[in-house]
């Protein structure tokens, strides 16, 4: 049978941790292939899933916002509570902090937005998160290097020299995420990367009519054919150069307001380097 995917969703993990290197983060992997970072948040330490598709810098349970607020030496701002909607259309109300400066092992993070985490998203056979959150709004101003080759996470200062031996592709930022632009034939069709989906997906509703389907096991070995539709598309560089995915096929509509079809997951940029520049909206994979 199938293993359960995982998109948008979390697993918790406890281990034993030292302190981490100054210039990088240790990334694992959760059963699912979803990266987890265990890092020092004000002398406590946190498991964190890397999630590129939240807008937010962290999620954190109330109690750990608590802490945080009630230390006298961060400077923190309450917010307006936030709604945020979810890619299945569910709503979540949650609380907002700004906390102006904040040191996370050893990197500093100016303007760091944390939010109360609830467990929500989009499962495919899968439980809810209990996992907090690192989001892609803690690297709003950066350079960051999500290496799932040699597993880690680094804030660059440049890009590396041999850049011009990446596929590079351009990114949108929308309300919904930091989106790139995928083609079924000449079909544009609009990805969200998202660290926290453990497969690429498109919504089955936003797919040209004609589009052709393989069996699950073209994407998941032990599975049989009948327990998922999978499809490939192409992603296309600034150089011409064609890079395939295969997508699972969600069932079911999806909400009119998206603005997006699909998400492009993990099994896309696992074990691959991945640069996001924050500052020029670029994508970078090798």
């Amino acid at each position: 049978m199938m293993k359960y995917f995982s998109l948008l969703i979390f697993l918790f993990s406890g281990i034993s941790m030292a302190d981490l290197p100054t210039d990088f983060w240790r990334l694992r992997y959760d059963e699912r292939g979803l990266p987890l970072i265990d890092i020092k948040i004000d002398n406590k330490y946190h498991t964190l899933m890397l999630d590129t598709g939240s807008g937010e810098g962290m999620h954190l349970y109330k109690h750990n916002i608590e802490k945080l607020v009630a230390n006298p030496n961060l400077k923190t701002t309450h917010e307006s509570p936030r709604k945020l909607i979810d890619v299945s259309g569910g709503e979540n109300k949650v609380s907002v902090w700004k906390i102006n400066r904040l040191l996370i092992s050893n990197i500093p993070f100016d303007n760091v937005e944390v939010v109360g985490f609830k467990p929500w998203g989009l499962t495919i056979g899968g439980e809810q998160p209990i996992n907090e959150v690192l989001g892609r709004g803690m690297f709003h101003d950066r350079l960051v290097m999500m290496d799932f080759k040699n597993d880690r996470l680094q804030m660059l200062e440049h890009l590396p020299a041999d850049i011009n031996n990446w596929s590079s592709y351009p990114l949108e930022k929308t309300k919904s995420g930091l989106r790139i632009t995928a083609y079924m034939g000449n079909t544009p069709l609009h990805l969200i990367v998202d660290t926290a989906a453990s497969h690429s997906i498109l919504f089955s509703n936003r797919l040209p009519v004609g589009t052709l389907f393989l069996g699950c096991r073209a994407i998941a070995p032990e599975s049989s054919n009948s327990e998922c539709r999978v499809t490939k598309i192409n992603l296309i560089d600034e150089k011409g150069k064609f890079r395939d995915g295969l997508f699972i096929v969600s069932n079911g509509l999806t909400p009119k307001e998206l603005d997006f079809d699909g998400l492009l997951g993990m099994n896309f940029m696992r074990y691959h380097q991945v640069i996001i520049d924050m500052r020029k909206s670029m994508f970078y994979i090798n």
